[in-house]
């Protein structure tokens, strides 16, 4: 089941937004939190983690980029859509990684549509990539893979936790991937956009740390696709 976590304190607000969801998609599962502090609270007490959390920026104590931060930090996969009436802190809010952005007062049509697009999202990203190695099949979530690293017809698919190695082609692999979150960005790596961190002329960095080098064959291409993810993730 997908779980939505509001955190938003004014209750119009919070009653609205869940009006708006159960009206919509009534088989999600819904909370409310009125502060930050709450809601990470809640995280820990429990060990869990919410498929999409609702952000107000604005928030009593802690502020709606710090909670989404701290999320984040144990999350990297967590669904993160601000709700803000504050146009400037749309640009301060990149490092969490948000998907979208949704103005208030909060519109019932971008509303759904911001849903739909959320619920497609977490449907393609847990799509799996697979694989063989010796005989023995293997298979990863797309949303878990940062990059993929080919030398000769060795393939390194690296994840935060674990690489894998296998036999195959960069051209192949380039072929089947979701082209919204994978780019490819030299001769021998595919990257997952989700966890770029930021780009130079000849490298990137991943949110891993990783540094992955940047051909100038692919460098115009990245830097197009980068972008229209940026926009894509914040619906501008």
């Amino acid at each position: 089941m997908i779980s939505v976590a509001i955190c938003e304190d004014s209750r119009p607000v919070q009653a609205h937004l869940e009006a708006l969801i159960t009206g919509f998609l009534p088989e999600f599962s819904v909370d409310v939190f009125s502060s930050g502090e709450d809601l990470l609270a809640c995280l820990s007490r429990e060990k869990i983690h919410f498929s999409v959390y609702l952000m107000d920026i604005s928030l009593p104590g802690l502020s709606g980029i710090e909670t989404a931060a701290a999320i984040r930090r144990e999350d990297p996969y967590a669904l993160l859509i601000y709700i803000t009436d504050y146009k400037e802190y749309v640009y301060q809010v990149f490092e969490t990684l948000p998907f979208r952005f949704i103005p208030k007062p909060v519109d019932e049509a971008v509303f759904q549509k911001v849903l739909a697009d959320a619920l497609n999202y977490l449907e393609n990203r847990t799509k799996l990539f697979h694989f063989h190695i010796e005989r023995r099949q293997y298979q990863v979530p797309l949303q878990e893979i940062l990059y993929f690293e080919s030398r000769l017809r060795q393939i390194s698919l690296h994840t935060l936790e674990t690489v894998y190695e296998f036999y195959g082609k960069l051209s192949e692999i380039s072929s089947s991937l979701d082209e919204l979150l994978f780019v490819r960005v030299h001769t021998s790596y595919i990257v997952n956009m989700e966890y770029i961190l930021s780009l130079g002329n000849t490298s990137l960095i991943l949110r891993s740390g990783a540094v992955i080098p940047v051909s100038k064959r692919y460098r115009k291409e990245l830097r197009t696709k980068h972008l229209q993810y940026l926009k894509w993730r914040a619906h501008q």
